[in-house]
């Protein structure tokens, strides 16, 4: 299975299609197994690139302090590896939040940037409003990883998605549980997530930049997407009716 060193670690990694390079970067304790669903349509138009972030799926898992600046090195590592010096980026969740990092830290290999359901970090980011997902962020450290996505999954889609396509969350269930998150991985990278704070930084973002979320969003809500849409220039905001914060697997 293939692997790149970065920062002293292996990261998993898979390549698919052909075309201009696209690098598709996770959230928060899913592996790449969360595009599952997108590859093959991606691939038919780009060279594809999905890897597993430091603390998940085949990917080592060290446990140590994880920050946004390290998710974003790893990325470009794995680009360093495949030889590519320009990618389209597209980021979900806490993927947003590395695709920021990147953006930011490697300006000159982004030719396009993506940033799904995700936020700015910091005091100007609205949380969840729901119970469950405040007390799991209150709380990482006590609870199981099991329990965590659990909270998030209740308001990470839409009722009627979970009414319709239960079998589509099963899967994900089951692909996830192949290679599973350890809990220091969580945690860490929810010490990462705790720690972004792009808000004064956006206006340097330079690359043409597509903010998305769902409407319905109850884990990361849609006002953080109207944020980083009014503070990086040359962006457009979309707002996908009927679908929360998993879209890439509703639609």
């Amino acid at each position: 299975m293939p692997h790149v060193e970065s920062s002293g670690i292996k990261l998993y990694y898979e390549e698919h299609g052909q075309g201009e390079p696209l690098v598709l970067i996770m959230g928060f304790t899913m592996s790449s197994v969360g595009w599952h669903w997108n590859v093959e349509r991606f691939a038919q138009s780009f060279r594809t690139i999905v890897f597993d972030n430091r603390g998940v799926g085949q990917s080592d898992k060290p446990d140590e302090p994880y920050a946004m600046t390290t998710f974003a090195d790893d990325t470009a590592g794995v680009l360093d590896h495949l030889g590519i010096g320009q990618a389209h980026v597209f980021g979900i969740s806490m993927g947003g939040m590395i695709a920021q990092e990147f953006a930011l830290r490697h300006s000159n290999r982004v030719k396009s940037l993506i940033l799904g359901c995700t936020n700015c970090g910091g005091e100007k980011t609205l949380l969840s409003q729901d119970p469950e997902v405040v007390d799991m962020l209150t709380n990482i450290a006590e609870i199981s990883v099991e329990q965590a996505a659990l909270a998030m999954t209740k308001v990470a889609v839409t009722p009627r998605f979970i009414q319709q396509h239960t079998s589509t969350l099963l899967e994900l269930t089951q692909l996830s549980n192949q290679h599973p998150t350890p809990k220091h991985g969580m945690v860490n990278q929810m010490a990462a997530i705790q720690g972004h704070d792009t808000y004064g930084r956006l206006p340097d973002i330079t690359a043409p930049t597509l903010v998305i979320t769902g409407k319905e969003d109850g884990l990361v809500p849609p006002e953080n997407s109207a944020t980083l849409a009014q503070r990086i220039p040359n962006s457009d905001l979309t707002i996908l009716s009927n679908a929360s914060h998993l879209f890439n697997i509703e639609l």
